[in-house]
């Protein structure tokens, strides 16, 4: 299913900003001029002047101003704060669209907006990002231990400076993503004994391996199918054959679990 979206702001119950007003902006701010602005726009000049003296008047500021003199009488242009309204409207649309993506995505869960932004609009080098909420700070001289619940209810640790922890504002309650390089993800067999005491844990099940000429990516399934992936290098001595449908434990150092947060 294909769905529109038409983003309108409005104030005191009046349109401010909407795609039709959006538009003739867009002309002004390419054409220079309101006149060739609301041809370009398809609206009529009556039109074009009435929503500009408008916009002007709900913002109480301008968004277009006039230039006198010049070739056909002068022109106008757009004002920083008509600059800023475009933006944040394309910002606003781009925003829209990720959450019309996501409704349509059962993978997606829509109960926080970090998880949507994570899973329909975050693009990162780390190949594994986990959702989770902050369950226990544990503060350390100039560092912090950080523990993570994840969704699955699986519990990870993280280790970073104090002062990230207060640019973060973490909390207890808080939710977080925690990134993991696939790289930093060693696996054994699940029933191995822990070889480092304070390395995170998670026990899952292999479900697929892509090899190339370097390196294999091993993707496991964890607890509530979250996945998480492996990148083991092929060069050196070979690794622990592993089969699809083993059960696996994935190991990685709290220090190699980057935070992050939407506010």
């Amino acid at each position: 299913m294909e769905l529109d979206i038409l983003l309108t702001l409005q104030t005191a119950g009046r349109d401010f900003i909407n795609p039709k007003r959006i538009r003739l902006l867009e002309q002004i701010r390419e054409q220079g001029s309101i006149s060739r602005g609301a041809k370009a726009a398809g609206v009529s000049y009556k039109f074009a002047w009435d929503a500009v003296a408008d916009m002007n008047a709900l913002a109480g500021r301008p968004l277009v101003s006039r230039e006198t003199g010049g070739k056909g009488g002068g022109g106008a242009r757009l004002t920083g704060y008509g600059e800023r309204l475009l933006n944040i409207y394309r910002l606003l649309n781009q925003i829209e669209a990720m959450a019309v993506a996501a409704v349509q995505d059962e993978r997606v869960s829509l109960d926080s907006l970090l998880s949507v932004v994570s899973r329909m609009g975050l693009q990162t080098s780390a190949r594994n990002q986990l959702i989770g909420r902050v369950e226990q700070l544990n503060p350390n001289d100039i560092s912090h231990k950080v523990s993570v619940r994840l969704e699955n209810g699986d519990l990870i640790h993280a280790d970073i400076t104090e002062r990230s922890a207060r640019r973060l504002k973490l909390e207890t309650g808080k939710e977080v993503l925690a990134l993991v390089k696939a790289p930093w993800v060693q696996l054994a067999c699940a029933s191995e004994a822990p070889s480092e005491a304070r390395d995170n844990r998670l026990y899952g099940t292999l479900v697929g391996i892509d090899q190339g000429a370097e390196f294999d990516e091993y993707r496991i399934a964890l607890a509530g199918d979250e996945p998480l992936c492996a990148l083991v290098s092929r060069i050196g001595p070979p690794a622990t054959s592993f089969r699809i449908g083993e059960p696996l434990v994935a190991r990685f150092a709290p220090d190699q679990v980057i935070l992050a947060t939407l506010e």
